[in-house]
């Protein structure tokens, strides 16, 4: 792992890359039952009249102080210094609102997509002016959707060739993280450094018909962003349940987008 925890501190000091807040923490992901487990330790407080109302982090009752950093620091005081629109309010106000509806709600509404939920891990980060939800693309979500975790596929990658030459190491190394990929672009990559189009065998861990939104994990996995997880159309919904299945037309005319672990590059362009 220590090639990828290099990469993670070289990330986060890089000044012109500004992406504090930008690699999530595992420990922000939780299954179902553990996330029960915590919206109850703050229904008991609100028994007693104690909650996250105050709308400040300076005003919590230390009860309630010490459960909001335990289960929701990083998005307290590294998503709001990283996005101008994120507030310490909108924080509070979101704690508030999950364990007194948001999560009771939460299985009912994403339950179709997996076979098990219950084995899966999941966090809200910033995204688009609110908190969304993110699954934990991990060996149980690829065990679940293909049944194994030999799921070998070419597959293209924009980069810098600074990323590039870091794909090798991580590959040369074994110390491998996942990276977004994709076979299908129906319009420019939205990063126009990212010149280089990396053709590579990547160890598949989720394929998606198109761009699923995906943050880096520090354990160097990745994770989707729920809120993409339908599609255009009634017949089908975004996550593809075998691996060629993204491979057709993209109905959002974007990208598809494969979650996959770097095995070996086979060549290298530029667009």
């Amino acid at each position: 792992m220590q090639l990828l925890r290099e990469y993670i501190r070289e990330r986060l000091l890089s000044e012109e890359l500004d992406v504090r807040g930008y690699i999530k923490p595992l420990s922000s992901f939780r299954t179902l039952k553990e996330w029960e487990s915590i919206a109850g330790e703050f229904l008991e407080l609100q028994k007693i009249g104690v909650d996250t109302r105050v709308g400040k982090k300076e005003k919590l009752d230390p009860r309630v102080a010490r459960l909001v950093e335990k289960y929701f620091g990083f998005q307290l005081n590294v998503e709001t210094d990283r996005y101008d629109l994120l507030t310490e309010k909108n924080i509070l106000d979101f704690v508030e609102d999950f364990v007194n509806h948001r999560f009771w709600g939460f299985e009912r509404e994403f339950s179709s997509y997996f076979p098990d939920m219950s084995g899966l891990r999941f966090a809200y980060f910033y995204s688009r002016g609110d908190l969304e939800p993110y699954v934990l693309l991990d060996e149980e979500f690829t065990m679940q959707v293909y049944g194994d975790l030999d799921n070998r596929k070419n597959l293209y990658h924009y980069t810098t060739e600074r990323g590039m030459n870091r794909i090798q190491q991580s590959i040369d190394s074994g110390d491998a993280f996942d990276i977004s990929c994709f076979t299908m672009a129906e319009r420019p990559f939205f990063r126009p450094e990212s010149n280089y189009v990396v053709e590579l065998v990547g160890n598949v861990r989720a394929g998606f018909r198109s761009d699923i939104k995906s943050v880096a994990v520090d354990n160097g996995r990745r994770a989707c962003n729920m809120h993409r997880l339908e599609y255009p159309g009634r017949d089908q919904d975004n996550l593809c349940r075998e691996l060629d299945s993204c491979d057709g037309s993209v109905r959002t005319s974007l990208w598809n987008e494969y979650i996959a672990t770097p095995e070996m590059i086979v060549d290298v362009k530029k667009p």
